[in-house]
């Protein structure tokens, strides 16, 4: 399931809300791409987190552009399936939140050989999410399922090959049984290439949405199949920076669409979708192993119930389980009165601009060694306003307590336009895009600088680059937001005026 930006409103009781999972048995394995937290039994967490940087190995080589993706990815696995339930319906989400990208999911109960880690189809799902955002930022809910559909099915066919796609019997999982015409019907409406793209992806349900999903998945892997070179056209464009939608609207309008359609038809009519074998490297020996590994504090595993919950309250429209975030953090705020990041994220909470303002610059005052409540503080006075020489001084002590924070960057970029230094703030930018290059808030930034230097076109294609990078089913104000901030800038840049 591709996930959303979690921004949670926190007003609403939830007096109904099911408990949280229990605080025992939790601990943090890191790697070179995940950051684990786990209340899962020890030799099945280590064998999560080696499943994970595995599944990662095996799926970078399907990107014809290569290389590593950057970025580290926080994971939350569960132990008991039930638990998931209390969060989502869905077997496993990538989600972005305030802190980052975030992979949830449940071990099973009982595994083979004793292991209860996640089946590799519902980790390599979920970590196909996470590189599309990476790989191909802006990419539309139809391409990210249909990419996730197609390469969750893969496997090591030996030590040097991995292999994408069913294998020919299983097309017998599509069809719906029926005795006289065992292979008759289709267990599904294959819905035309406009349908897919256009679909309602987040009002559909059932058979609708399960409609979406595998027509998502034929196309994507037919495309793959069928048009290797104009979709290696598309994976390089996106690499050098295209947004999606000029490089997709470019590439398709050549595509003919109607020989593609029939292409699927007898893929599914011969029982014969097309399988993709790649060759990968060796998994490095490092990679497999965690390089850390410690039992987490009960303030910990509330933070990390808390973000489990901020995920289903989004999921579920904004109903239900927003008190349980807020009585989630109180609980690591009690639990660890000298750990600051509790409190920054119940003051994150605060409506008021004011309020939250005050309890920013009181959070820096009481933990000035804080990394968390610098980048805090910046974040705010750069959303909210605040004194000039309060501003530039709180952004770069954020920079310089946390240098690869995207928030501390774009906070400095923008003072250090006010300074009269646009290439300084779009150096921060850059670095900022380099490491969320999924993220509305740089390309906001970047559109700002480049509209106060008179870069009017410029400007307009990054702020249309910050809504197409959108997540899934923003929250409309969000939306509305944006438009309005093109508007403006369309508006005042084109007429000289300061933005």
């Amino acid at each position: 399931m591709r996930g959303v930006l979690i921004t949670v409103c926190f007003g609403l009781a939830c007096a109904h809300s099911p408990p949280s999972p229990p605080l025992t048995g939790w601990r943090e394995l890191r790697s070179a791409h995940f950051t684990l937290r786990t209340n899962l039994p020890e030799d099945s967490a280590r064998s999560t987190l080696e499943k994970l940087e595995t599944v990662r190995w095996w799926l970078q080589a399907a990107w014809s552009t290569g290389g590593d993706s950057p970025g580290n990815t926080r994971v939350i696995v569960l132990r008991d399936p039930s638990d998931l339930e209390r969060f989502t319906s869905m077997g496993g989400i990538a989600a972005t939140t305030r802190e980052g990208p975030i992979l949830v999911t449940a071990g099973r109960i009982a595994g083979q050989y004793g292991d209860a880690s996640p089946p590799v189809r519902i980790l390599a799902h979920e970590v196909t999410h996470d590189l599309i955002r990476y790989r191909m930022p802006g990419a539309p809910r139809w391409f990210h399922e249909g990419m996730a559909g197609h390469l969750e099915t893969v496997r090591a066919l030996d030590a040097t090959h991995v292999r994408f796609g069913f294998i020919v019997q299983s097309m017998a999982a599509w069809r719906r049984v029926d005795p006289g015409r065992p292979w008759g019907r289709l267990n599904y409406r294959f819905l035309s290439l406009d349908e897919t793209e256009s679909g309602q992806w987040e009002t559909a349900s059932g058979d609708d949405l399960y409609n979406l999903r595998v027509s998502a998945q034929l196309w994507v892997r037919m495309l793959r199949a069928e048009e290797p070179g104009r979709m290696r056209a598309l994976e390089a464009e996106l690499a050098a920076g295209t947004p999606w939608r000029r490089a997709w609207a470019d590439l398709r309008r050549t595509l003919d669409v109607a020989a593609l359609k029939e292409a699927v038809w007898r893929a599914i009519q011969s029982d014969s979708l097309p399988i993709d074998e790649r060759s990968v490297a060796d998994l490095p020996e490092v990679a497999a192993q965690p390089s850390s590994e410690r039992l987490l504090a009960d303030w910990e595993v509330h933070l990390s119930l808390a973000e489990l919950w901020a995920i289903a309250a989004r999921e579920r429209g904004g109903e239900g389980p927003e008190g349980q975030v807020r009585a989630e953090l109180e609980a690591a705020a009690a639990a660890a009165p000298d750990e600051p990041v509790p409190r920054i994220r119940l003051a994150d909470l605060e409506r008021d601009p004011d309020l939250r303002r005050a309890r920013a610059e009181a959070l820096v005052q009481r933990f000035p060694g804080s990394p968390d409540a610098r980048v805090f503080l910046a974040r705010v006075y750069r959303d909210d306003g605040g004194p000039v020489e309060a501003r530039r001084e709180a952004a770069l002590a954020a920079v310089r307590a946390a240098p690869d924070n995207v928030d501390a960057l774009t906070a400095h970029a923008l003072e250090e336009l006010q300074a009269g230094n646009p290439d300084s703030a779009l150096g921060s930018v850059a670095r900022a895009e380099v490491l969320e290059s999924w993220n509305p808030k740089v390309f906001v930034t970047r559109a700002l600088v480049l509209g106060a230097t008179g870069k009017c076109d410029d400007a307009l294609a990054a702020m249309q680059h910050a809504l197409d990078v959108l997540p899934d089913n923003p929250p409309p104000g969000e939306v509305r937001a944006l438009a309005a901030r093109r508007e403006r800038i369309s508006t005042l840049c084109r007429s000289g005026t300061a933005l």
